[in-house]
């Protein structure tokens, strides 16, 4: 049998089919609190341009990257964010969405998912967290 611990846990129900949770994105003296999908089939964390510019970004001056889906291609840009998912807090490269009329937010694996311990009871609508190097 094999164990692990975490130390939050969230309860994700709604009338929503994504596990949407709180996060809390800041660069500087800015910050955005925001609702996010967490998406295991998703390379990277992308979020609304909108959100970049309320960070004080200039979105294009970031790192710019042509993602393809299975239905869509479309460019983001990445800029350095401290992100926060129930005070668990990490340093990442986020990409915003070029495409101002995309409203979407997403936790990744690349930049989020990796940096995190994560559990998940579907059935209950829980997700369990904590951070990935504590013990």
């Amino acid at each position: 049998m094999y164990e692990l611990e975490f130390s939050r846990v969230y309860d994700y129900s709604g009338e929503d089919e994504s596990v949407l949770v709180p996060v809390v994105l800041r660069a500087g003296a800015n910050e955005v609190r925001v609702a996010a999908s967490v998406d295991t089939g998703a390379s990277f964390c992308v979020f609304g341009a909108e959100i970049a510019e309320a960070l004080g970004f200039d979105l294009t001056s970031g790192i710019c990257k042509r993602f393809r889906t299975a239905n869509s291609v479309f460019e983001a840009y990445a800029h350095e964010v401290e992100l926060s998912v129930f005070g668990i807090v990490t340093h990442s490269l986020i990409y915003f969405f070029a495409d101002p009329a995309i409203d979407r937010n997403v936790l990744g694996r690349i930049g989020w998912l990796d940096r995190v311990r994560v559990g998940m009871i579907h059935h209950d609508s829980k997700i369990y967290l904590a951070p990935y190097d504590v013990r």
